[in-house]
């Protein structure tokens, strides 16, 4: 039986962290020979092959694990307590319940509870929402700035601005 609960984020030890390394850093690699296939080996000796979304996942997983990230993986149709949800945005708890209240995230109340859940695929949209939002905010940021000769005042010519494509 594992240590952990299924969703439970896991966390490799310093001295593990060089084996997800070397397997992310295969799973980077092209596939030479195309007569085969990526396969997983299981603990009675079958092997399975890996269609690529899992390959691309366990690509994504072993990264993570490798620079010392916790990692959890969580189907999006699951439904989450206002804690769990807080803690995926980084955030109070108040503050994700603030968030519910303005009509930020949906949420649902079970028929006989007072207590919210909402699904982990809205809670995934509003993060990946909030983090553009963000990026474009610092972006402005950052023009704004340098249109002023605040930020990188200095700088050589060869520089570029952020976003702005290169010449060639």
């Amino acid at each position: 039986m594992l240590p952990f609960q299924l969703n439970d984020p896991v966390d490799l030890p310093v001295e593990k962290r060089g084996v997800a390394e070397r397997i992310s850093a295969r799973l980077l690699e092209p596939v030479r020979d195309m007569g085969r296939k990526p396969r997983l080996t299981l603990p009675n000796g079958e092997e399975i092959e890996l269609p690529p979304e899992l390959l691309l996942l366990l690509r994504d997983i072993t990264a993570a694990l490798a620079r010392g990230e916790p990692v959890s993986v969580v189907p999006l149709h699951r439904e989450m307590t206002t804690q769990e949800a807080a803690d995926l945005l980084n955030v109070s708890r108040q503050h994700l319940v603030d968030l519910l209240e303005a009509g930020e995230i949906p949420f649902t109340r079970p028929a006989k509870g007072k207590h919210r859940r909402v699904l982990a695929a809205d809670v995934l949209a509003y993060k990946r929402k909030r983090d553009a939002g963000r990026r474009t905010a610092l972006r402005e940021l950052t023009h704004l700035s340098e249109d002023a000769g605040d930020y990188f005042g200095d700088a050589p010519e060869s520089f570029k601005r952020l976003g702005e494509p290169d010449d060639e």
